[in-house]
């Protein structure tokens, strides 16, 4: 399996993620490819959002180069505003584009990658981008569910609560976004979780900002 792996901006932001997934695909034997290891690489989400159409087609086609010349045959990314970029807006044929919570279930299932499960209790934040946005609610679920105890919030998978760091949010101040983020998590901890996981890198960082408790990627716990 030829694998590279691009991070993007948020994940680059967050560098225990990307250091986790790579980490995870060594256990596993895989020998990915990381793209953007040595400079950020952006998909052009932020670009497309802000109406600059252009600009954010033309940073498309350099990181579809990019991604060509890598010969991968599969693109992992850990953030899913990149995931949905990438399916939504790249051309990138013969190239299969996957989310880790698919891979990293994959691996396990097929026995190249051995987990042991952890005595901590976390609740399970939906991302907007990976759950209503691509409709993943139960990959990460079953991802977490072999590594530690899960436990539901009162308003979960479709009805999950942004963590009020959304990139299309534009117009919020940082009083109206923190109002968004704690009611968030006040949402979570309506669980009585020992902790907070998630799969998305912009979610980890918002909510670690005001979390009483520690909020951890699941790569990062898959990789504990």
């Amino acid at each position: 399996l030829n694998v590279a792996y691009f991070a993007g901006c948020m994940t680059k932001l967050t560098p225990v993620i990307g250091r986790s997934v790579m980490s995870v695909l060594e256990k596993a034997g895989i020998n990915a490819t990381w793209l953007d290891r040595d400079e950020g690489l952006c998909c052009g989400r932020p670009l497309y959002l802000s109406g600059r159409i252009e600009q954010a087609g033309q940073l498309a086609k350099r990181n579809e180069e990019l991604i060509r010349q890598s010969g991968a045959k599969i693109l992992l990314v850990s953030c899913p505003i990149c995931y949905k970029m990438f399916r939504e807006h790249y051309h990138l044929d013969g190239i299969e584009v996957v989310h880790y919570v698919d891979y990293f279930n994959q691996l396990i299932a097929e026995g190249r990658l051995r987990v042991e499960k952890s005595a901590v209790c976390y609740v399970y934040h939906d991302p907007c981008e990976l759950g209503r946005g691509c409709n993943k609610y139960e990959q990460p679920r079953n991802l977490l569910g072999r590594i530690a105890g899960i436990a539901e919030a009162e308003k979960n998978r479709a009805e999950s609560v942004c963590c009020g760091g959304s990139l299309g949010s534009i117009t919020l101040n940082h009083q109206q976004r923190e109002a968004i983020t704690k009611g968030a998590l006040n949402n979570l901890y309506s669980s009585r979780a020992d902790a907070i996981a998630t799969a998305c890198p912009l979610c980890k960082t918002t909510f670690a900002r005001y979390a009483d408790r520690p909020v951890k990627d699941l790569a990062e716990i898959l990789d504990a």
